[in-house]
This record gives C-alpha cells, structure tokens and sequence, in this order.
C-alpha cells in the first residue's frame, strides 16, 4: 500500500485527486491515522457542494463524524491509479530479491535516463517512481531517497552492520545512524522505525498552511524556506549513507541504488556549499564528466566505486 509519507509528498507535488468508488484515504490529525478508508456507494460517498468537494459517512452513528472536506484527507492512490499517472515512462514491474522494482524512462535535458525504483511493496514502489517523476524540492524527494536507503538496507545482513564504510573511519551502523538520527541498540532491526520517523516528521512539514492574509502568506512562505534547507542536508545525508552502505556492501553496481532525480537535487544543493571536498568546484565538475553523480560524490568527499 501506498505510505502516507509518500502520499504526501504527491499531494504536495500538485497530484490531484477526485474521490470515486474505490480510491482509499487517512483522515490524519485526528487519532486515526493508521485507519485505512475506503470510498463506497454504501458507506463513504463523494459529494460536491458549493462550498467545495465532501465525503459523507452513512450510518456511522457510533463516530462523531458525518462528513469530512476532501481537502482534509489524505488520498492513497492504488497501483492501477499510479501507473495510468507514470504513463509513457513506465517500463516494467519486476521482482528485486525480496523486493519490488519499477523501472521508469525519463527525460534528463536533451537525454534519456532509465532508473529502477525499489520498495518492499509493489504498490509503494511505484508510488515513490511517480514521486521522482513528480518531485522537485527536497522535502518532496525525501520519500524516495530513504527509499533507496531502505532497498540497501533490507537484505543486509546483521554481520555487515560493522563493516567498516569507504574512507575506514565509520561503520555501516555509525553512517547509517548519523543519517537518521540514531538506531537504538540493535541497528539491524531499529533503522526501519528510525527512517520512518524521520521521514514523518519532514513529509508533514509539507503541510504548513499559509492561513489568510498577507501576513500569514510571508510567513508561512519563510517557514517553508526554512524547512527545505534542512530538508536539503538530510537528503545529502541520505544519499552519502546510501552510497557508502552500497559499497561497503559490496552491490554490484552502487550507482543503481541511488534515484537521479535525488542525485540531481542533491547536487544542486551541494554546489551551493562555500567549499567542497575537493576544494576546487571546477576540478569537482571536471572529474565528474558531466556526470551527475560523480560530481556529487567528488564534492562530498567520495570515490566513485571500482568495477568489481
């Protein structure tokens, strides 16, 4: 199923949504947030008035809700509704180990570039492809760069977790815990509740209403600044640790765990950086080739791994 952080995220990318028979929704901020709903003729119908689109909840004389705004849900899509959205860039659905791949096409300026978007659900997998179609800030790829994080995480096995990292200072449990802000005692069972929580925490930050007024409009605009620059260091965060935890691991190819639309804006947020690792941005392009990733990995101060 679709994760409400993902969810989110899409709302936040303009997705819309007309509620019809079927379509699944949260309700959040209200104590319910695990409680999944579903639209139906016979108990949650969708109803336009002038006042704007509500869903209506028959018989539930037990709740003390008989309607909602549409606007005040939170849509999940299915995967038949997802993949009509990716359209012409989707390629194909295929197993990854224990996992669900989604490979997209897409258009990277004059080129083309075929990236695989893996989750432990199909459904969720393809949610997060659409969201790299789709995202453009930080805050609205972080879903899909934990993602990526998670896919190397999941088959890892409990030895490795002290494998030392690329650079030999730090391990796969000290990287991975700077990234996501701790592990707990067991790293090999605490990262999924750690990751989770810290994408919770940055995908609501999404939601900062801008009230009324221009007041309230400046000041809502200046909290979203605020928080989409430290969206943009945790999504750095999160790509170093995906990197270092893929080659440490010995991936065949590292590179593939790493989504280019999250490369691309941690890039750019990188490039903004008084300094780099090499300290000489020109020399950090040069060796990059014109290659995204290797520029990012130069400028934080990483090789780009050998063929194995």
């Amino acid at each position: 199923m679709t994760s409400t952080t993902t969810a989110r995220a899409l709302r936040d990318t303009g997705l819309q949504w007309r509620p019809a028979k079927g379509d699944r929704f949260v309700i959040p901020d209200r104590e319910m947030d695990d409680v999944v709903f579903v639209v139906s003729d016979m108990t949650i119908e969708a109803h336009d008035l002038p006042s704007g689109q509500v869903l209506g909840f028959n018989g539930t004389t037990e709740w003390a809700l008989d309607s909602v705004d549409a606007a005040e849900v939170l849509w999940l899509p299915r995967e038949g509704q997802l993949r009509e959205h990716l359209g012409g860039a989707m390629v194909c659905l295929r197993p990854a180990g224990a996992q669900w791949g989604v490979t997209t096409r897409r258009d990277r300026g004059a080129a083309q570039v075929v990236a695989a978007t893996v989750a432990a659900d199909a459904e969720e997998a393809y949610a997060l492809a659409l969201l790299a179609l789709r995202g453009t800030t930080a805050r609205q790829l972080l879903p899909v760069a934990a993602g990526g994080l998670a896919a190397v995480l999941a088959p890892l096995p409990s030895a490795t977790w002290t494998t030392t990292t690329p650079g030999g200072a730090l391990t796969v449990a000290d990287v991975v815990a700077g990234a996501v802000g701790g592990l707990g005692a067991d790293p090999a069972t605490g990262w999924r509740e750690a990751l989770a929580a810290l994408l919770e925490a940055w995908t609501r930050s999404l939601e900062t209403g801008a009230g009324d007024g221009a007041e309230a409009t400046a000041e809502a605009s200046e909290v979203a600044q605020v928080a989409e620059a430290g969206a943009n260091g945790v999504l750095v965060d999160l790509v170093g640790a995906t990197w270092d935890v893929a080659v440490a691991s010995g991936a065949a190819d590292p590179a593939a765990t790493l989504d280019p639309a999250v490369v691309a804006c941690a890039l750019a947020h990188v490039r903004t950086w008084p300094t780099s690792a090499s300290g000489d941005a020109s020399t950090a392009a040069g060796a990059g080739g014109g290659d995204a990733l290797a520029e990012l990995l130069e400028r934080t101060g990483r090789q780009a791994a050998t063929t194995r």
